[in-house]
């Protein structure tokens, strides 16, 4: 008896030595696949969060430039010289204003410098198409467009507008996403709104005052 059940002892142990060693195996095949998928996770994590945030940036950018558009379209002009006008102060103070609605992304009331606002009174040209920068008034940094330079309208903005006034409000933030698992580079974010004046068919700014 002892010696017939030797072989199959042994066969017993083999097969106890097999078991362990595959599972051994699938430990360490778990253990290379979440080595391989882990980065992939993590830089897909990453690029989420990158995509949402600049998507919130973008919206507060969309915000700021209806607000700032709003706010100066909203001015009740005073006649100087037989133009309605608005002293470059008010225009200044709703630039200032506006800004605030980037926040958190940009700090209020002094706002960060990677936040520009240009607020700009154009005339619509007779091709519909583009349209003639009368005065513009830079914010944070900005660089102002020069008057009677030529802006190209949106599709559409200018049809059946030829002659009529609109005022411009753009804002660049340049967003930088977080330092995560994968790095990304800054980019800047804008956005223009066009309105026309509510209390006159345009709006003239008394500069220096």
């Amino acid at each position: 008896m002892t010696n017939a059940s030797a072989p199959i002892s042994n066969i017993l142990r083999r097969a106890a030595h097999v078991g362990r060693a595959l599972r051994d195996d699938t430990r360490a095949m778990a253990a290379v696949e979440a080595a391989l998928i882990l980065p992939v996770a993590l830089t897909m994590f990453a690029l989420l969060l990158y995509g949402a945030e600049a998507f919130d940036a973008q919206r507060k950018v969309t915000l700021t430039a209806r607000t700032v558009t709003d706010l100066i379209t909203q001015t009740t002009p005073t006649m100087v010289s037989g133009k309605p006008s608005a002293p470059q102060s008010s225009i200044d103070a709703d630039l200032s204003y506006a800004s605030c609605v980037m926040t958190p992304f940009s700090s209020c009331p002094t706002p960060s410098s990677n936040l520009t606002m240009l607020a700009t009174e154009v005339l619509i040209n007779s091709n519909q198409t583009t349209a003639t920068v009368q005065w513009s008034e830079p914010f944070n940094g900005a660089t102002a467009r020069v008057v009677g330079s030529t802006v190209t309208l949106p599709t559409g903005l200018g049809t059946g507008q030829q002659g009529n006034y609109f005022i411009m409000g753009e804002v660049y933030y340049v967003y930088t996403p977080l330092n995560l698992y994968t790095p990304a580079s800054a980019m800047t974010l804008h956005d223009a709104i066009y309105l026309t004046p509510r209390a006159s068919a345009s709006l003239n700014m008394l500069v220096g005052q």
